[in-house]
């Protein structure tokens, strides 16, 4: 890991490495990938894709890779991509305007009292970087670069209470702090795999590793954790749910802070729950034979209702109002899959589902 205190600041006009909201598409031949949304709990789902300038196309060809609302104002909408930077939509995913270009976007964060201030993970140039507006996207400046070729930053999150706290994680498994909002970082642990989502909730930071699973912080500035999928990983039958067509991967997670220990987990075949924070976890049944084989891969749960919860699996939406003991399923228009799902906190029929077409 390399501490970076930038010298500098990107803005929009500044020219060579440049992180900017141009205006051009970059998409000749857009698959159908993108954002969908439902405004009825998932009955219908519709592509919400369109810029706010319609003369510049779409964001249909947007590899979904993270979505988020603004913590101020559920009506203002972030998506990012990995294979693009990061738009906005301020009226509930209509249209969207590109704040970030040049770097792939895996991951952002928003600061939660002031939505001015974000932070986007991701690779630019051959190096995982992490870059930081404090004007809602008008400017970026840098505030890390990867010291090794071909490391991206796969993660980024902020502590809730203390939002200068910011953790990232990169794609060699490196975990690295910054206590003062991105000038200097410590490195704090090494899980040696990729790092595929850290979640900062109830005061801890839980982060989710490829291939090993889900760990939660004993001792955060002394790398300290403990491994909460050891008894599922560990379990008889784990490797016949784990062992995907496409892949073996823990690929999302949700931990609750509504309901102490509740954690879901998308990995491989399964989709996996805990009601003790790992010590035992239970695989959920999801009906029919629909993407057989497939990963399971999204996982969201509505902020007022534990027993509200979507997953996916291919272009399948799973949907439970009982906690996961039963589900609907929902078809959701995709060449590829349903890579991320976000449940509008206030109106939860209102649901995004962020998709991604492998290439």
């Amino acid at each position: 890991m390399k501490n970076h205190n930038p010298k500098f600041k990107i803005f929009i006009a500044a020219a060579s490495l440049v992180f900017l909201a141009v205006s051009c598409n970059p998409f000749k031949q857009p698959s159908l990938s993108g954002v969908a949304k439902t405004t009825n709990g998932g009955a219908d789902w519709v592509a919400s894709n369109a810029l706010k300038d319609a003369a510049e196309g779409s964001i249909l060809a947007l590899n979904v890779a993270k979505m988020d609302f603004d913590p101020n104002n559920r009506q203002t909408v972030f998506v990012s991509g990995y294979n693009d930077g990061l738009y906005k939509s301020l009226d509930s995913g209509g249209t969207w305007a590109r704040i970030l270009g040049k770097i792939l976007t895996y991951d952002f964060a928003i600061h939660p009292f002031d939505s001015n201030i974000i932070y986007a993970a991701g690779y630019f140039a051959d190096k995982g970087r992490v870059v930081k507006t404090t004007d809602g996207g008008k400017s970026w400046e840098e505030v890390y670069s990867e010291a090794a070729v071909s490391v991206s930053v796969r993660s980024v999150a902020l502590n809730p209470s203390q939002p200068n706290q910011v953790i990232i994680g990169n794609s060699a498994g490196s975990v690295a702090k910054s206590n003062d909002g991105g000038i200097t970082w410590k490195l704090i642990k090494n899980f040696e795999d990729r790092i595929n989502r850290i979640y900062w909730q109830n005061g801890q930071v839980y982060v989710l590793v490829k291939s090993k699973g889900l760990f939660k912080s004993t001792n955060l500035d002394a790398g300290e954790f403990t491994e909460l999928t050891l008894s599922l990983t560990k379990s008889d039958n784990f490797l016949e749910n784990f062992t995907g067509l496409n892949e073996q991967s823990f690929n999302q997670a949700f931990v609750d802070k509504i309901s102490p220990g509740l954690v879901y987990l998308t990995a491989g075949k399964g989709v996996f729950k805990t009601t003790n924070e790992g010590a035992s976890w239970q695989k959920l049944n999801l009906p029919g034979k629909h993407n057989a084989g497939l990963p399971a891969r999204a996982v969201a749960v509505a902020r007022a209702s534990s027993n509200l919860v979507f997953v996916s699996v291919g272009t399948v939406v799973y949907k439970s109002t009982d906690a996961g003991q039963s589900f609907q399923t929902q078809e959701v228009p995709s060449s590829g899959f349903v890579n991320y799902i976000l449940i509008d906190p206030e109106a939860p029929q209102v649901v995004y589902a962020g998709n991604y077409v492998e290439q």
